[in-house]
C-alpha cells in the first residue's frame, strides 16, 4: 500500500483514456454519484466546481437519485472504481429510466458496458488497484468533467499537485513527511483518532483520513466540523475523562484560509480539553492549487494509516468484512 501512495503524484499527472465520443456540456448543475474512494474524489471536484462558479453541486452516496423536479441544465456522474459497486449502479438504472444527461468513471465493469449501451462520455481508469489506492487517478478523472463555461484547467491543476507530491516523496522513507507522518502515527497507536477541520478542504481531507484509518489500520476514527463541535461535542469528553485520556486523540487540520474566529477557536479547545485529551495539530500548505492543498494533507494522512498499521501489525489489504458483507447482500 506503501508504494501506491507513494505514486501518488504519479497518478496525479496520469493521460487518462476517455471514450471515443468525449463531449462535455455546459450544465448549471451537477450531481455526482459514488461511494468511498470513488465518492471523495467526487467531493474534489464539488470543490474545485464551488471555488469557481456559482454551479450547484451535490454528491450523493447512496442507492437513489434524489427528487429531481428540473432536468434541464443537469449533468450526472456516475463513479466507481471497479464499475460494479452496487450503489452506484442503482441510481446509474434509475438515471437511464429517466432519460437524463450522464457520465461516468470505472476502470471496467457493468458501468462502462452501460456507458458504452447508451453512448454516454467515459473515462477509464487503469485497474488493479483497490479503489481507495486510486484517489490520485480517479481526482485526475473528474476534472474532465468540469463544465466548458468554468475557467479552470483541472489537468494543469493536478500535474502541478503531482509534480508537488513527487518532490516530497522523493526520498521515499527517508523523506521528511514520512517521518511527519510515522510521529502522528505513532501517537495515534490503537487510540481513537477524532478529526476536526475547519473549512471544506481541511473536512474533505478529515473524511478521508478517517476512512484511510478505517480500511488501512482497522482503527476506529470520528470528524468534526469547526465550529460545529463547539456546540455539541467539546461536553462529550467530561463524562469519561479517564477514558478520554487513555483511548482518544484530538487531531486539527488547520489552514491559513481558516475563519479567524476558527483559529481562535482551535486555541480555546486546546486550553479546554487539553487535560482530557492529547491534540496534535497538522498545518496545511496555503497555495493557489486546491487540488495541491487537498493531496498534501492527503498524502499524510495516507502515510499515517499504513504506518499505524505497520505499528499494530496489521495488514492494509485485508478487507475480508468489506467482501463478506457484499456477498451476504448478494445473498450468497
Amino acid at each position: 500500500m506503501k508504494d501506491h501512495i507513494f505514486n501518488l503524484g504519479n497518478q496525479l499527472k496520469t493521460e487518462l483514456e476517455v471514450s471515443s465520443n468525449f463531449t462535455i456540456p455546459n450544465y448549471d448543475n451537477l450531481l455526482v454519484v459514488g461511494m468511498g474512494g470513488s465518492g471523495v474524489a467526487g467531493d474534489v471536484l464539488k470543490n474545485l466546481i464551488i471555488e469557481n462558479s456559482n454551479k450547484k453541486v451535490e454528491v450523493r452516496k447512496t442507492y437513489n437519485l434524489p427528487v429531481i423536479d428540473n432536468p434541464e441544465n443537469l449533468f450526472l456522474l456516475f463513479i466507481s472504481y471497479s464499475g460494479n459497486t452496487e450503489e452506484t449502479i442503482s441510481a446509474l438504472e434509475e438515471a437511464i429510466k429517466l432519460d437524463l444527461n450522464w457520465g461516468a468513471i470505472a476502470s471496467g465493469g457493468k458501468l462502462l458496458e452501460l456507458a458504452n449501451e447508451h453512448n454516454k462520455s467515459f473515462v477509464i481508469v487503469p485497474s488493479g488497484l483497490q479503489p481507495r489506492a486510486a484517489f490520485g487517478l480517479m481526482t485526475k478523472a473528474v476534472v474532465q468533467f468540469l463544465s466548458n463555461d468554468i475557467k479552470v484547467n483541472g489537468n494543469t491543476l493536478c500535474n502541478e499537485a503531482g509534480d508537488y507530491l513527487n518532490s516530497l516523496t522523493l526520498g521515499k522513507e527517508n523523506s521528511e513527511i514520512v517521518a511527519l507522518s510515522k510521529n502522528l502515527a505513532k501517537s495515534i497507536g490503537k487510540k481513537t483518532a477524532v478529526i476536526y477541520a475547519g473549512t471544506p478542504i481541511t473536512y474533505l481531507v478529515a473524511q478521508r483520513w478517517k476512512t484511510q484509518i478505517n480500511e488501512n489500520a482497522k482503527s476506529k476514527s470520528f470528524t468534526g466540523y469547526m465550529p460545529e463541535v463547539h456546540h455539541n461535542e467539546i461536553l462529550s469528553w467530561e463524562a469519561d475523562v479517564e477514558g478520554s485520556k487513555n483511548n482518544f486523540i484530538l487531531i486539527f487540520l488547520k489552514d491559513a484560509k481558516d475563519h479567524k474566529q476558527v483559529k481562535k477557536r482551535y486555541e480555546l479547545t486546546k486550553s479546554i480539553l487539553g487535560k482530557e485529551v492529547e491534540i496534535l495539530e497538522v498545518e496545511n500548505i496555503s497555495s493557489d492549487n486546491s487540488i495541491k492543498d487537498i493531496f498534501y494533507l492527503t498524502l499524510i494522512g495516507d502515510l499515517v494509516s499504513v504506518y499505524q498499521a505497520e505499528f499494530l501489525g496489521i495488514d492494509p489489504y485485508n478487507i475480508n468484512k468489506i467482501e463478506s458483507l457484499k456477498k451476504m447482500l448478494k445473498g450468497n
